[in-house]
């Protein structure tokens, strides 16, 4: 046994019938947490239904979804979860301190005030009386209660401590000190109790105060309940003492500290300050402290027992419910990074993470806690003995790793799905058959938690054979070697003062730096998008707040849904009370969604989604009153300011992006002053005219290589590959004119640097440097009407380097002119050249300049009819189509051709001369009778 290991013995223990009292206390907690167990977790069922079949009890308000979740989730935490730990708190407390229950008449009273409290406030909830705010949902008035049955569980707790017969504080103790000190400031504040009316802030304060609460109930409540439940439960099934005292001292000073204030990575992409989110990383990184000190605590306290496992049902579901809280640690201290929470937010991955904690750490030990301790303050053997924990176990599990599994696959596919910024229409298809499986693995734990239910009751009214305890009496643990001397001093030492000076002091000063500094520097006027609401759209907030919409739709833009619109500003929000961030997108970002909908296609898809959104799961409101779903509607028109720009078609640049121009304008510029188009003339000096072609080569040369497969050789979203895409490739000739009055070269760097989600156009800027974008942005701009190509290069000059190659290499086809490739050359032709050349070949393509109404390719595209005498001879043909044409549009074909495929495009395209130039220069050319006869007949 370790030398820090610390010893749970009890000095001076008292009979059990000093415990009768408290024990009919922790009784009554047991039996709330046993009937909410089954009945809350069963609206949790309604729900994973509805996400598969929206139709499902649509019919009246308050069995609407976003009614029914905060109902569920309340009911859960506050009735099932906070009921099974605070009877375990009343149940071990008198045990740690020798002594009964300080006020057990009183304390007899408490579980009776919250819990009918808190089914007061879910039939509130569900009758429109939500105050919308995640996690904080229950009314004022219920917040009343609540307070003080917090108040009543200091009075009660402290009370037994401070009069307690054993000398020594037990770790767990510590716990339990602290949150009942901590919790009762973090639900006042976190609730905003000093505003009634609406138990809420404005804007993105009321968001942080939000989250400062809805983190730390699981932080500074379920966390602060659960671990000295698991510190007092492990080392006495096991009957060993607890490993080590020191990580005991790690863990609960460090927690006070840290947890407190890792509350803002739910809220890392939102337009919080900066510095708050800094500090909630850098907490949520160091809450692995804590986590790891207490993980090895009961690591090494199991050491040696691990076969015990096999041997006790109860011992399963606590060690279970230890491990799932270990795995949520680690979980959202990866997620809880900017990086990962950028990718994993929005979607059924946090959710998974919630039940994680929640049903599967907490919930497994309350449900562990109760089958060891009910049976015993009853005096009854459990009613189906072994064989119904252990069905209890197996369903309960079973059921959970499919209910877990389902949810982390659908969070995955949707996180792919945001970052593509591919629309919620697209994704819920994907999700459908993960949304099956979440129900049915939330049948399998409903089943198991009435099996529970069924069990415990009928333990109560059937059983009747005498309780056997399956634990022996706890023996003294005897060190192998001799605490050292700090560490006797400091187990002896360890008191209430210190305690509570200590936990306090960490908590109160992260509580100062993420509340107090967050108002201090709050937003204090509204952005241009924020206006005051009209008496209709407050009306409207109303009931989106009564009806939980914000549980399916957030209401910021993050910075990287740029599609969605302008990435969102604190003073957005300066009008909202309560805050309707969100962290969930089941449904669209309304963030900025004033002005992108008709306003009767709003109330229509209120009264009936799918009418006008197929793939909908949203509820009806068909139930609605035609004021109500009014005033709804005219709210949503005014998120984000009602826009109804006209020019706004295209997402906002990026900021890093926004101001980048590009530094071959000014020569393009330049040199367009001295080109005559209509002759193709160009007269100004000839170094700038060499710098140009320099340039405007290097970028057709790499448009040839990287985009041209998709948007065609004349940019007009024609290429080959476009045909294997859903979204079509751009039409460069229209987008890039377009781009003038959507951020000009802004815009068009940052669609070529990062691509466009959603389509094949990929993230160029991985892999080509920031000049060869420019130089690839700078060719493009020839597809806009205007000078065309600036053609610096005169013809003759292409001319003249194709003689020369035919004098230097006497190059002849590659291929015998069979009808095969006579055949190939046409395929190829058709989708390469024809839309500048023509389907005839002379230079009359829809994209050629001389195409009245569609055309801007110029100078205007050869005619292969040969009128002009282009074609002398075939090394020209070779020359002009691999290597292109100066200052043209004409490609370099070897940059997509092989030479034997560009030897097929060539006998294609000399079809199309007459008939005596074919057979004169073309036909000796080659051996096949094909190609030698194809116009004998012309």
């Amino acid at each position: 046994m370790s030398a820090h290991a610390e010893e749970v013995k009890q000095v001076a223990v008292p009979p059990e019938s000093e415990f009768k009292e408290t024990d009919k206390v922790a009784k009554i907690w047991f039996i709330f947490a046993t009937l909410w167990f089954p009945f809350f977790t069963s609206f949790g069922l309604l729900l994973a239904i509805k996400f598969f079949f929206p139709d499902f009890l649509s019919e009246s308000a308050w069995d609407t979804f976003g009614r029914i979740r905060p109902s569920h989730v309340n009911g859960v935490l506050f009735g099932f979860l906070s009921s099974g730990l605070l009877g375990i708190m009343f149940w071990t407390v008198p045990r740690m301190c020798a002594r009964g229950l300080y006020k057990a008449k009183v304390a007899m009273f408490t579980p009776f005030l919250w819990n009918f409290g808190i089914l007061a406030g879910i039939i509130w909830i569900m009758l429109g009386g939500s105050q919308g705010r995640e996690y904080a949902e229950l009314p004022w008035a219920i917040d009343i209660a609540v307070m003080a049955c917090l108040f009543l569980n200091i009075y009660n707790i402290w009370g037994t401590i401070l009069t307690r017969r054993e000398p020594k504080l037990y770790v767990s103790l510590w716990y339990y000190m602290g949150t009942t000190l901590w919790f009762p400031i973090v639900y006042f504040v976190g609730n905003v109790m000093w505003h009634p009316a609406t138990g809420a802030l404005n804007g993105t304060l009321d968001g942080i105060f939000n989250w400062y609460y809805g983190h730390n109930v699981l932080g500074l409540w379920f966390t602060t309940l659960g671990i000295p439940a698991w510190y007092y439960f492990i080392p006495r099934l096991l009957n060993r003492p607890l490993y080590s005292h020191l990580l005991s001292i790690i863990s609960f000073f460090s927690i006070a500290l840290i947890y407190t204030g890792v509350g803002g990575h739910h809220l890392l992409q939102s337009p919080i300050p900066e510095w708050l989110k800094t500090v909630s990383v850098v907490m949520t990184v160091l809450m692995m402290v804590p986590v790891l000190a207490f993980m090895t605590n009961i690591g090494l306290t199991m050491r040696g027992s691990w076969h015990k496992l096999t041997q006790s049902t109860v011992l399963q579901f606590i060690f279970a419910g230890f491990v799932m809280y270990v795995l949520t640690s680690i979980q959202g201290t990866l997620q809880g990074l900017r990086s990962t929470n950028a990718y994993l937010h929005f979607n059924q991955w946090t959710i998974s993470h919630d039940h994680l904690a929640l049903l599967g750490g907490f919930g497994f030990l309350c449900v562990g806690g109760i089958f060891w301790l009910l049976p015993q303050i009853w005096g009854k053997q459990l009613w189906g003995g072994k064989l119904s924990m252990r069905t209890t176990w197996w369903v309960a599990f079973l059921g959970f790793l499919t209910f877990f599994s389902s949810m982390v696959v659908s969070g995955l596919i949707a996180s792919g799905d945001w970052w593509m910024h591919l629309n919620v229409v697209e994704t819920l298809p994907a999700l459908r058959i993960s949304f099956i499986w979440r129900a049915i693995g939330g049948g399998i734990i409903i089943l198991g938690a009435y099996i529970f239910a069924i069990t415990i009751f009928m333990t109560w009214w059937k059983s009747r054979v005498p309780f056997k305890a399956e634990i022996p009496e706890l023996i003294e643990g005897v060190s192998a070697k001799s605490h050292s001397k700090w560490m006797n001093t400091s187990q002896e030492k360890i008191n209430v003062p210190i305690i509570t000076i200590g936990g306090l002091t960490g908590f109160l000063l992260m509580s100062f730096t993420f509340l107090v500094m967050s108002y201090m520097y709050a937003a204090d006027a509204p952005s241009m998008r924020a206006q005051p609401l009209t008496e209709a759209q407050q009306a409207g907030l109303l009931v989106y707040k009564a009806n939980g919409c914000e549980y399916c739709h957030n209401q910021f833009i993050r910075p990287q849904d740029w599609a969605m619109g302008y990435t969102s500003q604190a003073g957005d929000f300066y009008f909202s009370v309560p805050n309707f961030l969100g962290t969930e997108r089941t449904g669209p970002s309304l963030g900025q969604i004033g002005g992108k909908r008709p306003t009767v296609w709003d109330i229509q898809h209120e009264i009936n989604p799918r009418s006008r959104s197929p793939r909908s799961i949203m509820p009806s409101f068909a139930w609605m009153s035609d004021t109500d779903l009014n005033n709804l509607a005219a709210y949503l028109q005014s998120l984000g300011g009602e826009d109804l720009d006209p020019s706004g078609f295209y997402a906002p640049v990026p900021y890093e992006f926004s101001l980048i121009s590009n530094p071959h304008v000014p020569l393009m510029m330049q040199v367009a002053s001295y080109y005559d188009p209509e002759t193709q003339t160009y007269t100004g000096p000839e170094s700038l005219g060499k710098q140009w072609a320099d340039i405007f080569e290097q970028g057709k040369t790499l448009f040839a290589q990287k985009c041209l497969p998709c948007h065609g050789d004349s940019g007009n979203g024609m290429g080959p590959y476009a045909r294997q895409t859903l979204a079509h490739p751009a039409n460069l000739h229209e987008r890039i004119a377009l781009f003038a009055d959507a951020g000009g070269d802004a815009m068009h760097f940052w669609r070529i640097h990062e691509g466009v989600p959603g389509t094949a156009m990929p993230p160029w800027g991985w892999t080509v440097s920031d000049d060869d974008i420019f130089k690839i942005m700078t060719y493009e701009m020839s597809f806009v009407i205007g000078p065309g190509a600036v053609r610096t290069v005169s013809g003759d000059v292409s001319d003249q380097e194709g003689d020369d190659f035919d004098a230097q290499h006497h190059p002849k086809p590659l291929i015998p002119g069979t009808e095969q490739d006579f055949n190939k050359g046409k395929g190829l032709y058709a989708i390469y050249c024809a839309q500048c050349h023509g389907d005839d070949g002379h230079g009359d393509g829809p994209a050629s300049i001389v195409t009245a109404g569609t055309g801007y390719i110029q100078p205007e595209p050869a005619n292969f009819e040969e009128s002009g005498g282009d074609f002398t001879n075939y090394g020209r043909w070779v020359w002009k189509v691999t290597e292109g044409v100066e200052t043209t549009n004409m490609p370099p074909w070897k940059e997509d051709l092989t030479d034997i495929e560009i030897a097929q495009v060539i006998l294609y395209e000399q079809s199309f001369s007459k008939p005596d130039d074919y057979n004169s220069k073309w036909a000796p050319l080659y051996t096949d009778p094909f190609a030698v006869n194809l116009m004998k007949g012309g």
